[in-house]
């Protein structure tokens, strides 16, 4: 019996597994490097989709440091050197203020058709700009009474 045991297995021995999410979460900042169409979903299982979600971030997160360290961490998962190049020099820059979160799984409609698999897109998150409210308009004079202003509309409306 697993008691306890909150990792998945992926029907693979470890280095099988390990090697999957590497591939996985290398498509992923691929993908999200490409500016023609910026990020552009990965599909995969879902169950897959949920395990890369934190090696991506992870990936992210050593990214946003930047340091000699965090760069060798983010090597020994991302072995495309021109990915981990972009990753470090787009992708961090890019995220540098938002605290985690970087991934997005959506879920697709029906299952696949050989094995009736969940699947899903994953993701890089795109850029959220926040938009800048426009000035409220002119509040009431700080001596003017709600109630007067109904008087005040109330006597307009008569004549």
């Amino acid at each position: 019996m697993r008691h306890g045991v909150k990792n998945k297995k992926l029907g693979v021995n470890a280095q099988h597994k390990r090697a999957i999410l590497r591939s996985l979460a290398t498509s992923i900042l691929e993908k999200g490097l490409e500016e023609d169409q910026l990020n552009r979903p990965v599909r995969t299982t879902l169950l897959k989709a949920r395990l890369v979600r934190g090696v991506v971030d992870r990936l992210v997160t050593y990214a946003k440091k930047g340091d000699l360290s965090a760069r060798r961490e983010a090597a020994r998962i991302v072995r495309d050197p021109k990915v981990l190049q972009g990753l470090f020099n787009v992708i961090g820059p890019r995220y540098k203020d938002r605290n985690g979160g970087y991934t997005r799984v959506l879920k697709l409609g029906p299952n696949r058709a050989g094995d009736a698999a969940e699947m899903a897109l994953v993701s890089l998150v795109e850029d959220e700009v926040k938009a800048k409210k426009a000035p409220k308009s002119e509040a009431p004079a700080a001596d003017a009474k709600p109630i007067d202003m109904v008087k005040g509309a109330a006597k307009e409306a008569e004549k």
